[in-house]
């Protein structure tokens, strides 16, 4: 218990790449309780079992607290086993106060860590009456809730004018017979998953600016021989004239991993040997991106943000043409990754080409020091809070920025007003 409690403490992930470098090995196993978790801590090691063996290395462990716990053994995407219907929900898959709903769901994602919960190492706890033990109780209602919520947002969602999530779901209940829960997982986690894997990789991009000017003005320096200061880019300037832009977004994701434990584990669905080590079907297998991508044979100065390894091939051999995994492996890697790295592409850009981007000043007019290793001790990390500034580049971009504002606050204020009360009155006729 006190080992699981100083993981806790001291961010796990660094521990386990400490073990991987004393005892020279990529796999640690450590115990939850009866169960053993595999902790992967090398790329190739990886690549070898959860690419090159992704018909076995699919599955799913059992999770008690992110599974049974808050019913979502069955309905949700992320926790169902490998198999018909996790292909269903696969196929199915493409500061506003729904984003922060959505935020909140994927906070169960820190569920998944070792010895977060005393439930995953005493599964009975899971079934004490509420007045023993109230957290199973707490988490399971709260679920509950948000899943009503979502239902409703779909539901909401399909009856907008133009083609959404929500009419490719609820046309898709009764064909793949999906239950109401189902169809609110799918919306949630689209939404949130996306959200704050988005956000969190936005916030490290402008920490990296600020610490690492000369790659904040290389990047800026193709912005403007592309665009000059008359427009920020276009889907056709990101396909093909931004290449520093696109290597930039890779060694952010690479530099700090937002799904630092490479997204929910996966299990195998028979036994399996490995190099002499014996896996019994069921296991629950983690990848350690932390340890991954910052291995200094993959990547020399791993905490230096260098986007030239990712241009005109990569510097080092990885195990994959990408030459990282920020998204996971295999077929469990996540769904919504094209939709999130041209999300990226296009905002990152843009604020690079908008804004210079410099540490803050403290109360006497000074340069704060930033510190690139204070990121939280969730599974979906992000920087703690930092200073900086930003400020636009050229007076004619200053003026496109506040037209463009306006712009936003006009046609948000109005769905605000729309979709505000019309959700309200919905959780409360339910």
């Amino acid at each position: 218990m006190l080992l699981i409690i100083r993981l806790l403490v001291c961010r796990p992930w660094i521990q386990w790449a400490e073990w991987a470098e004393y005892y020279k090995n990529p796999l640690t196993t450590i115990w939850v309780g009866r169960e053993p978790r595999i902790i992967v801590q090398d790329a190739w090691v990886a690549s070898d079992l959860l690419e090159k063996r992704a018909d076995i290395f699919s599955s799913r462990p059992r999770f008690v607290v992110m599974g049974d716990v808050i019913d979502a053994t069955t309905t949700n995407q992320t926790t169902l086993v490998y198999g018909d219907r996790w292909r269903v929900h696969r196929k199915l898959m493409t500061n506003d106060e729904v984003a922060q709903l959505a935020l909140a769901v994927m906070e169960a994602v820190n569920y998944v860590v070792p010895g977060y919960f005393l439930m995953e190492a005493v599964p009975f706890l899971a079934k004490l009456p509420s007045w023993i033990y109230s957290t199973p109780s707490k988490i399971g209602k709260g679920a509950a809730l948000f899943s009503q919520y979502f239902y409703l947002l779909t539901q909401e969602g399909a009856n907008a004018k133009v083609p959404t999530f929500g009419k490719t779901l609820l046309k898709a209940q009764p064909e793949f017979n999906l239950s109401d829960k189902e169809v609110s997982t799918l919306a949630s986690n689209l939404i949130g998953g996306g959200v704050d894997t988005t956000s969190s990789t936005m916030l490290s991009f402008i920490l990296a600016m600020a610490y690492f000017p000369d790659v904040q003005k290389k990047l800026q320096a193709e912005l403007d021989e592309v665009l000059g200061d008359n427009r920020s880019q276009t889907w056709d300037d990101v396909d093909h004239n931004l290449p520093y832009l696109i290597a930039t977004v890779k060694e952010i994701l690479r530099w700090r991993s937002v799904t630092v434990l490479a997204g929910i584990p996966h299990a195998n669905t028979v036994d399996y040997e490995y190099k002499g080590y014996f896996i019994p079907a069921g296991t629950n297998i983690t990848g350690n991106l932390w340890a991954i991508h910052r291995n200094p044979r993959d990547f020399p100065d791993p905490d230096v943000v260098r986007p030239e390894r990712f241009l005109n091939g990569l510097e080092n051999a990885y195990p994959n043409q990408r030459g990282s995994n920020p998204f996971g492996y295999g077929r469990r890697q996540c769904s919504g990754q094209p939709l999130a790295e041209q999300g990226l592409y296009y905002s990152l850009g843009r604020i690079a080409w908008a804004f210079n981007i410099e540490p803050g000043l403290d109360e006497n007019g000074n340069e704060v020091k930033l510190d690139i290793f204070a990121f939280t001790n969730t599974e979906n990390m992000r920087p703690e809070p930092f200073k900086v500034r930003l400020s636009p580049r050229t007076p004619k971009i200053k003026e496109m920025i506040l037209a463009e504002a306006q712009t936003a606050r006009d046609e948000l204020r109005i769905y605000d007003i729309e979709t505000k009360v019309t959700i309200k009155e919905a959780l409360q006729a339910a």
